[in-house]
C-alpha cells in the first residue's frame, strides 16, 4: 500500500462528498465516546492519534504533536491489518510524516533522534512518498548538523523510495555542488526530468549560480525558451 507523489497529486483533485453512511457513523462514535472504556480505544485507535495530532498541529504545538505520533508509531509497529493486508506499512509510515512534520517545527533534538531510531528499524518495504519525505527530512536535520554522510545517505533513501519525485534528485544535487561530493549535474538533471519547475529553481539557487557552466548546459538541455 505505498503510494508516490504523482498517487498523491492526482488524489488532491477529486472532491469528496460526505455521506449519510459518514454522518451516521460520526454520530455512533460521539454516543460511545460517553462510555470510557470505549472513549480509550476510539482516542488510540488510528482515527482518533490522527485526530489528536492534527489538532495539537492546527494549535501550534507541535511538540505534543510529535510525541502522539510517536505513541502512535510504537502501537501500531508490529500490528497487522486483517481486513487489508499491507495496510499497516501506509498507516505507520504516514504516521511518521505526520511525526517528522511536527518534530521539524521544534528544537527538540532527542526527537529528531527518536524518529530516526524508528525510521530506520520502520515497516519494510522502504518504497512511498511517506517514506521519501521522512527520510528527505531526516537529510536536511543531518545537514543541518553537519552530518553530511548521513545527509546524503537519508536523501538516497527517499530517491530510491519515490522515484516520481523530484525534491530528492535535487537536494542530492545540492549537496553535490555545496560539499563537492560530485555527480551534482547528473543529480539535478534527473530533478528536472521529473519535475521541469525544478530548472527555474536551479536558476535562481545562490549555490547552483556560483556554477554557470552546469546551469549553462542545464538550460540547453532542458530550457523550452
Amino acid at each position: 500500500m505505498t503510494l508516490s507523489s504523482k498517487d498523491i497529486e492526482g488524489n488532491d483533485y477529486k472532491q469528496v462528498k460526505e455521506s449519510w453512511f459518514a454522518r451516521f457513523f460520526l454520530l455512533i462514535v460521539r454516543l460511545a465516546r460517553k462510555v470510557p472504556y470505549l472513549r480509550k480505544k476510539i482516542n488510540e485507535s488510528e482515527g482518533g492519534l490522527s485526530g489528536a495530532i492534527f489538532r495539537c498541529q492546527a494549535d501550534g504545538d507541535h511538540f505534543q504533536a510529535t510525541r502522539i505520533a510517536i505513541f502512535a508509531l510504537e502501537k501500531f509497529r508490529n500490528k497487522k491489518c486483517r481486513l487489508v493486508p499491507g495496510m499497516e506499512h501506509h498507516t505507520w509510515w504516514s504516521f511518521m510524516r505526520h511525526a517528522t512534520e511536527s518534530a521539524g517545527q521544534t528544537d527538540d533534538d532527542m526527537l529528531k533522534e527518536k524518529l530516526i531510531a524508528l525510521a530506520e528499524n520502520g515497516i519494510e518495504p522502504f518504497q512511498g512518498i511517506f517514506v521519501a519525505k521522512s527520510f528527505l527530512e531526516f537529510s536536511r536535520w543531518r545537514y543541518r548538523a553537519e552530518i553530511y554522510d548521513k545527509a546524503i545517505e537519508y536523501a538516497k533513501i527517499a530517491a530510491d523510495a519515490d522515484y516520481t519525485w523530484a525534491e530528492p534528485d535535487f537536494l542530492l544535487g545540492w549537496y553535490g555542488l555545496v560539499l563537492s561530493t560530485g555527480n551534482a549535474e547528473t543529480y539535478l538533471s534527473q530533478a528536472i526530468e521529473k519535475d521541469e519547475r525544478i530548472l527555474f529553481r536551479v536558476l535562481n539557487n545562490d549555490i547552483c549560480k556560483q556554477y554557470p557552466s552546469i546551469i549553462k548546459r542545464l538550460k540547453e538541455g532542458y530550457s523550452s525558451s
